[in-house]
């Protein structure tokens, strides 16, 4: 992999990003391995590769993630390129970081299929240290990192963060993409410990 990790990053704050549908949700401070094939994401990528630049990632509503026919949700995650390699012609394999969340005021869609939007940047979820009521969630965060490694995860690793830890924890729990994105649109790091742990208890009883 060719590693951007040590380099300084673009000052710029675009009010334009393309857009990369996924069925996934990324907050920021996450990290994502993005395997790309289609023309239109070939070209980005190699623009972002370029220009250290970043794009969007939103979740979709409907559609899938190859083919003309999609719906994503408004409000998003720009990451930027960590690190590349093409292992074959026509296919990228990206490790991306994400960054800030924006939304979307309007979109068009470009010749070549890709999605371009004018966006307003989300203002940065308020710091706030994770609470000793959720320090369990903290501790089995720590415990599934060990044991997938850490650079599944990006640097820094703050598990004394409550939006950090609660962030991590939402990307990898297996509920319904609509939970997912309620869970990254609002600015409340201590709420979404409370739903993490709701989801965990139902899915312990649920399994038990």
């Amino acid at each position: 992999m060719f590693s951007f990790l040590t380099r300084k990053a673009a000052p710029s704050q675009p009010t334009t990003l393309a857009l990369f549908p996924l069925a996934a949700t990324l907050f920021p401070g996450g990290r994502l391995a993005l395997k790309v094939f289609e023309q239109r994401y070939l070209e980005l990528a190699k623009q972002r590769v370029a220009d250290g630049e970043r794009f969007g990632v939103v979740t979709l509503t409907a559609g899938g993630e190859v083919g003309a026919e999609q719906r994503f949700a408004n409000v998003g995650t720009a990451v930027r390129v960590a690190s590349y390699d093409v292992p074959s012609p026509g296919l990228f394999q990206l490790d991306v970081v994400a960054e800030d969340r924006f939304e979307i005021l309007s979109t068009q869609v470009e010749p070549n299929g890709l999605h371009q939007a004018e966006i307003r940047w989300l203002p940065a979820e308020p710091r706030l240290p994770l609470p000793s009521a959720y320090a369990d969630l903290g501790r089995m965060l720590e415990q599934v990192i060990a044991r997938n490694g850490r650079d599944k995860f990006a640097d820094p690793i703050a598990l004394d963060d409550a939006s950090w830890v609660g962030a991590r924890w939402v990307e990898m729990l297996q509920v319904p993409a609509t939970i997912k994105q309620s869970l990254l649109e609002i600015n409340d790091a201590e709420l979404r410990l409370k739903t993490v742990r709701q989801i965990l208890q139902r899915m312990g009883s649920a399994t038990g």
